[in-house]
Order: structure tokens, then sequence, then C-alpha cells
């Protein structure tokens, strides 16, 4: 269902899918907003999408909740 991502990835996709801008993903998880960034881009390479809309949707389409 995670279609290969890593666990970071992961953790950073949720986020998104959260509404959560890198600069709070960075806060929340200790890393650089550069390093989210750069996990968002390879999140959306793996799965074949264009940008953090299209990678929320495809979070909540694809059944996670979010919390």
């Amino acid at each position: 269902m995670h279609e290969g991502l890593s666990p970071r990835e992961r953790e950073v996709v949720e986020m998104v899918a959260q509404g959560k801008t890198n600069a709070q993903i960075a806060l929340q998880t200790g890393l650089s907003p550069n390093t989210v960034k750069d996990y968002i881009a390879s999140a959306c390479r793996r799965l074949g999408l264009e940008g953090r809309v299209a990678l929320a949707v495809w979070w909540v389409r694809s059944g996670h909740e979010l919390e």
C-alpha cells in the first residue's frame, strides 16, 4: 500500500496530507526544511506524482487515516 516508500517518507507524506508546511514538518521531525523537501520530491518520484497536493490526495485515497 505504501508503494515502496521508506518509513520516513511515509511519515512526511502523512504530515503533508495533514496540511502541514515544510517548516512545520521540519520542526516536528527534527529535519531541515530542505531535507523535508527532498523527502517529498522522492515520494512523488516513487509514486509518479507531481507535487504535494497530488501526494496528499494519494495518501487519503489510499485509505490512510489522518491523525
